[in-house]
């Protein structure tokens, strides 16, 4: 199962920190994406060891393990334009996203089989995860053209609730894009050589209890308060 993790917290902690500025800020069509990788290590010579050592020992995401992981946080900025009410214009969305992918550690150790089929596995996570984030710019370039209609509001209050209720409504259809993907991608994954042989392995509790135990994959968003 690729799983999709619900982030938790008050809706408006999720929807990151609107900055307003009172001069024009650039206006570019490109998005604002900033993109960190990290990775942990994995230890295990063999398809078996290395995915319950995965399984087992994965980054955390929303209080869930998982194989790979991809976080985002959000920042807004729009120009506050206060005659007669409040109008934000040019209202853009910059994204952080942190990428975690598993790294073998033993890499020199392992058959020549299994070392072919652990770069395959990762470079399937690496692929699946970037999918992940073209999914969030894709929503991010959404939430600018929709915020970037709205019309003039009684007070930059009134005008940053309804960005908030758009940006909400947004990332929920952004949740159900990703959950989506994973579904599709479920089989795909089951048939990497690596995870085939792992699920194959004689006792394997993967075998008992499926893919939805053995095969996790996790996006998340998170707050990003801009202090």
């Amino acid at each position: 199962m690729l799983k999709i993790c619900k982030p938790g917290g008050a809706a408006a902690a999720l929807l990151g920190a609107l900055v307003l500025v009172t001069g024009p800020a650039p206006v570019s069509s490109k998005p604002i994406v900033k993109t960190s990788f990290k990775s942990y290590s994995v230890p295990g010579t063999s398809a078996h060891a290395l995915l319950s050592y995965m399984q087992a020992n994965g980054p955390h995401a929303n209080g869930s393990r998982a194989l790979a992981t991809t976080s985002a946080s959000f920042r807004y900025q729009a120009d506050a334009v206060t005659a007669n009410g409040c109008q934000l214009k040019n209202f853009r969305v910059a994204t952080t996203f942190v990428i975690t992918l598993p790294k073998a550690t033993h890499k020199s150790k392992m058959s020549p089989g299994v070392r072919k089929r652990w770069g395959q596995f990762v470079k399937h996570a690496r692929w699946h995860e970037n999918r992940h984030k073209q999914i969030w710019i894709g929503c991010a370039k959404k939430i600018e053209r929709v915020a970037g209609r709205m019309g003039r509001q009684s007070s930059c209050n009134a005008a940053w609730a309804k960005a908030q209720s758009i940006v909400k409504t947004e990332l929920a259809r952004c949740d159900r894009l990703h959950a989506a993907f994973d579904r599709r991608e479920t089989a795909r994954a089951a048939k990497l050589p690596l995870i085939a042989q792992a699920l194959r392995a004689p006792k394997s509790p993967y075998a008992r209890a499926g893919l939805k135990r053995a095969l996790r994959y996790t996006h998340s968003r998170v707050n990003d308060d801009n202090r």
